[in-house]
């Protein structure tokens, strides 16, 4: 996977943020990587109950999986 350096506006503006700001982002991005690993685990494991699923993606996170 290739990654892409950021425009510039995009580093100008990151630059300019908040601590508050990036944290919200990040929260922001961790639950919709948490929604989205959740809605693969239910696809895979048809069977598994919520906290099957819950708790993989707890072990995923503990063991740096994401």
């Amino acid at each position: 996977m290739k990654i892409e350096p950021l425009h510039p506006v995009q580093l100008a503006r990151l630059r300019e943020m908040t601590p508050q700001e990036k944290w919200a982002i990040s929260k922001s991005l961790l639950a919709t990587a948490t929604e989205v690993r959740r809605a693969v685990l239910r696809e895979q494991h048809p069977d598994w109950s919520a906290q099957e699923i819950e708790r993989e993606i707890a072990r995923e996170r503990a063991s740096g999986r994401t």
